[in-house]
C-alpha cells in the first residue's frame, strides 16, 4: 500500500509568510520612489523660492535707483555689461563675481518707454535652456 504524504501546517505558513514579505517589499519600493521624487521636488521648490527672492531684490534695487542701472548694480552687487545688469551665482546660490557661472544667473534688461523705465528680470539655471523665472518690472519715473 502506498503511503500518502499529508500536507503540514508549516508549509502553508511558509507560503503565507512569503506572500507577506513580497507585499511588504513592493510597498517599500513604492515608498522609496516617492521619497526620491519628494527630494527632487523640494530642491526645485527651494531653487524657485530663492530665484523669486533674488529677482525681487534686483527689481527693488532698480526701482530704488530710479531706473539708473549703474546705481542698481551698486545696490544689489551686480555688474553692468552691454546695457544689462547681471548677477552670477554658484549652484548653492552663493555669489560668483566672475563672468563664468555654473549655477544661476539673474539679469535685468531695462528699456525707456513713454517716460517710464520698463524691464524684465530673468533668472536662468545653467543646466536648463529655458528661463527659470521671467518677471516684468516697471519704474514709474524716469531719472532726469
Amino acid at each position: 500500500m502506498e503511503e500518502r504524504i499529508r500536507p503540514t501546517r508549516s508549509g502553508l505558513f511558509m507560503i503565507e509568510l512569503l506572500i507577506a514579505v513580497g507585499v511588504f517589499a513592493l510597498c517599500a519600493a513604492v515608498c522609496v520612489g516617492l521619497f526620491v521624487r519628494s527630494e527632487v521636488m523640494s530642491r526645485e521648490s527651494a531653487d524657485l523660492t530663492r530665484a523669486v527672492a533674488e529677482a525681487r531684490n534686483v527689481s527693488e534695487c532698480w526701482k530704488a535707483s530710479g531706473g539708473d542701472l549703474e546705481k542698481a548694480a551698486e545696490l544689489c552687487g551686480g555688474t553692468v555689461t552691454q546695457g544689462m545688469l547681471w548677477i552670477h551665482y554658484n549652484a548653492d546660490w552663493s555669489r560668483n563675481p566672475g563672468e563664468e557661472w555654473d549655477g544661476f544667473q539673474v539679469s535685468l534688461l531695462p528699456q525707456l518707454e513713454n517716460g517710464c523705465y520698463v524691464g524684465a528680470v530673468q533668472v536662468d539655471r545653467a543646466s536648463d535652456s529655458e528661463p527659470m523665472l521671467f518677471w516684468p518690472v516697471v519704474v514709474l519715473e524716469a531719472a532726469s
